[in-house]
């Protein structure tokens, strides 16, 4: 006896004979799934915690069927095939950006794709190798910040969403990545073992930093300018570049020049820093402003709906920061220290222990660096990191090997003397 079952498509109603245990699967599913509420409801949940095993599952099964299929039969076969990859494949594009180690786990090796139908093989993803520029941003907010990747390759942009550890690597870093590849989203193992640098952006803290800062408001509210240019002049060449050119002793500060206020085509109800980064330069040169001259950009504007008060890419040449709303040094300083390549100061917290194995990381722990939760001076690590300490002309560090008494200068001061200490944590690599 053939057992046959039936479920609704949006083609009208399919019906098929079951001949595995596997197939049983695939019409339980296959209810949820090609119901439009039904899928909804599974790719909303795609986003937490659901998984991709059975309709993986399922698609191997009807594909086992299509290639045992009689001739006349394989025509409707290969419709259901095509059915369950493609609702397969709309949820793997929901899962990709919040749990890419599903996407992993769950991918078609590429033997097994191969053999797919080629109009099948349009839906599944696909494991590839690809060599491109690397992007890397930052999202900062009260809760919840978060670091955004992405890769340029040619005439493409894909979104990079690592399983663990992303790479430590800056804006501009030329990289090889190996991945699976659903629509224009990589899912990726890990930094360490997914992301190969070919090739290293060039460091760029040291001397004065041509800054162009660019005021635009929005079509929906065209007449909106919290602020006047004399001020944004004030904040970021005076405030912000004295506080670069103390922490860096001398070393490094900014120059240049604020123009605006720009209304651009975008209303404030869109959150798109790409699109405002791009109307920004469209009407800053289309005012006039020539923007080759400059390897740093600040896009500041009215609130609008993007939940971060700041977002800069982590290094870069040219680097590109957005101001959201509040325009001052702890966000403005905050934002360019991203564009100079670094990442957060964090903190430790380890209760009772001054290390230990249930320590937990703050991501804006360090309270007294603009890079944390304050305004103060970039911590010895960030300004070892950036040259302006243990490097050049720049004030040394002294390595801790033995025990002993140790002298150090005022942190803030120049001087040939020593600033900060660094001990060894450990002689075990662990």
């Amino acid at each position: 006896m053939i057992l046959c079952r039936t479920t609704k498509a949006r083609g009208g109603w399919i019906i098929w004979p079951v001949h595995s245990a596997a197939a049983l699967l695939f019409l339980s599913l296959a209810l949820a799934l090609t119901t439009e509420t039904g899928f909804a409801q599974h790719v909303g949940s795609a986003k937490s915690s659901f998984s991709a095993e059975s309709p993986t599952a399922a698609l191997h099964a009807l594909n086992a069927r299509h290639r045992m299929a009689q001739p006349a039969e394989q025509a409707e076969a290969l419709d259901q095939l095509l059915t369950v990859a493609a609702s397969r494949h709309e949820l793997l594009a929901a899962l990709i950006e919040d749990n890419p180690g599903e996407v992993l786990r769950v991918a078609v090796p590429a033997g097994a794709r191969a053999a797919l139908p080629p109009a099948v093989q349009a839906y599944i993803e696909e494991e590839v190798e690809v060599d491109g520029v690397l992007e890397v941003f930052h999202e900062d907010r009260a809760t919840g910040s978060r670091y955004l990747h992405f890769l340029k390759v040619k005439e493409e942009r894909f979104s990079l969403h690592f399983a663990a550890d992303p790479p430590a690597l800056q804006t501009g870093s030329r990289v090889r990545v190996r991945g699976v590849r659903v629509n224009l989203a990589l899912a990726l193992a890990s930094g360490s073992t997914s992301v190969s640098a070919l090739s290293a952006a060039l460091p760029n803290t040291f001397g004065p930093q041509p800054t162009a800062v660019i005021l635009v408001n929005f079509q929906d509210n065209p007449t909106n300018q919290p602020y006047t240019l004399a001020y944004a002049q004030g904040v970021v060449f005076s405030t912000t570049s004295n506080f670069y050119r103390e922490n860096s002793f001398q070393q490094t500060w900014l120059t240049g020049d604020v123009y605006g206020w720009y209304t651009i085509p975008l209303n404030s109800t869109v959150c798109d820093p790409s699109s405002l980064a791009s109307y920004a330069q469209q009407a800053a040169t289309a005012a006039g402003v020539n923007l080759s001259a400059y390897s740093r950009y600040v896009y500041a504007f009215p609130p609008n709906a993007c939940s971060w008060w700041g977002l800069g890419t982590v290094g870069g040449r040219p680097s590109m920061a957005w101001i959201n709303g509040s325009f001052q040094l702890p966000v403005v300083g905050h934002e360019m220290g991203h564009n100079f390549g670094l990442y957060h100061s964090h903190a430790l917290e380890c209760g009772t222990s001054t290390l230990g194995t249930n320590c937990t990381a703050i991501e804006y722990g360090d309270t007294l660096d603009i890079m944390g939760s304050s305004s103060g001076d970039f911590n010895a690590f960030q300004k070892e990191w950036l040259g302006w300490l243990n490097y050049g002309a720049s004030p040394p560090i002294t390595t801790i090997q033995t025990d002993g008494a140790y002298a150090l200068d005022p942190y803030e001061s120049a001087g040939p003397n020593p600033k900060a200490l660094k001990i060894l944590k450990s002689p075990s690599p662990k």
